[in-house]
């Protein structure tokens, strides 16, 4: 069960109350404002925003791509807009009769499965599209221990690694904002994740550098597996990327599915970082790997967020985001064939 708050100017309150209609729902009449406060099945709560949409918007505004259920709050601001609030909320419990006959009503009674609303899908990547030091921080140390892990040829702390790396979130961000057609913040999150992999490279040339002065560092099957690229890698990177992306929405815990991305770009980032110290002749394939990893990686969850209908409620919005991602798949065609080329010719 939801609790949704939605505070409108007063000449905007006629409109939404028809679509409410067959809600349950109370009125705050204020001087400048109304407050609906509806109490929905958690079924529903996405239906019901989709009614809403546009119906609190200026008539006389074109309509701009935005991603929530007021599509014009961005480019309006004016002091109406300053009034509009939009909340939900989950209470400990209610108790009407009325909800339950709603849901009954509308078929949501035996519905096990609800689509989350893409608000909420939204809200949990906000985090991963901006520069977190801490993040950072714990990439850093994740890469720590995977040199450990590869120069003592010990899957488990690679495995442990994996478990603290924080990769997944830039790139289901990415895929997100690629849906509702955000450039602007996909190419936030490229940047992003870009500079995460380049940080894992120099921390492990320059962790290798110095460890090279102490003692004598072999090569350990664990690391000469990371440095031969081969096209089956990008295939299993493109999978990885898709079932990632399911687990997500299913509820999985991010800690697990995010290894299925760890162990995709950790391992290979950090070898480059070694290869580039220890044998430079096969950093080349290393960085190979990675690119196909990485690339794989971002297809494989553009498909699935798509496969999942994860998307703008604007029908125009829809329309541009499905250019964006057509444009962004091709795109990455290109450059897997372009990987693919170079995986048979070293």
């Amino acid at each position: 069960m939801k609790k949704v708050v939605i505070e409108v100017p007063k000449d905007r309150t006629e409109i939404l109350q028809a679509k409410f209609a067959d809600t349950l729902y109370s009125i705050d009449e204020k001087e400048r404002s109304t407050r609906f406060t509806l109490y929905v099945p958690d079924e529903i709560v996405d239906d019901l925003i989709g009614r809403t949409n546009g119906s609190i918007k200026e008539p006389s505004v074109s309509r701009p791509i935005w991603q929530g259920i007021i599509p014009d709050y961005e480019s309006i601001m004016n002091e109406d807009d300053r009034i509009t609030l939009i909340e939900v909320s989950t209470p400990d419990f209610i108790i009407s009769p009325f909800v339950e006959k709603l849901k009954k009503k509308l078929g949501y009674i035996d519905q096990k499965e609800d689509k989350t609303p893409i608000e909420k899908i939204i809200a949990t990547t906000e985090t991963y599209s901006k520069f977190d030091q801490n993040k950072f921080i714990l990439a850093a140390i994740a890469g720590i221990v995977a040199i450990i892990g590869l120069f003592l040829n010990n899957i488990g702390i690679i495995i442990g690694a994996m478990l603290i790396s924080p990769l997944l979130g830039p790139i289901y961000a990415l895929a997100v904002y690629v849906a509702i057609g955000d450039m602007k913040t996909t190419l936030r999150c490229i940047e992003i994740l870009g500079l995460m992999v380049l940080m894992l490279v120099s921390i492990a040339a320059v962790a290798t550098f110095a460890l090279s002065f102490v003692t004598d560092l072999a090569l350990t099957s664990e690391i000469l597996s990371r440095t031969d690229p081969n096209a089956v890698f990008i295939l299993m990177a493109v999978l990885l990327g898709f079932a990632t992306m399911i687990a997500l929405s299913k509820g999985i815990p991010e800690g697990i599915a995010g290894v299925a991305i760890a162990a995709a770009l950790l391992p290979p980032a950090v070898v480059t970082g070694i290869s580039l110290v220890l044998f430079p002749s096969g950093s080349v394939k290393a960085m190979v790997l990675t690119l196909q990893n990485v690339v794989g990686l971002i297809a494989g969850s553009i498909i699935g967020v798509t496969f999942l209908h994860i998307g703008p409620r604007d029908l125009f919005a829809k329309i541009q985001s499905r250019q964006v991602i057509t444009r962004v798949l091709w795109f990455l065609a290109i450059i897997i064939g372009f990987l693919v080329i170079i995986s048979f010719l070293l």
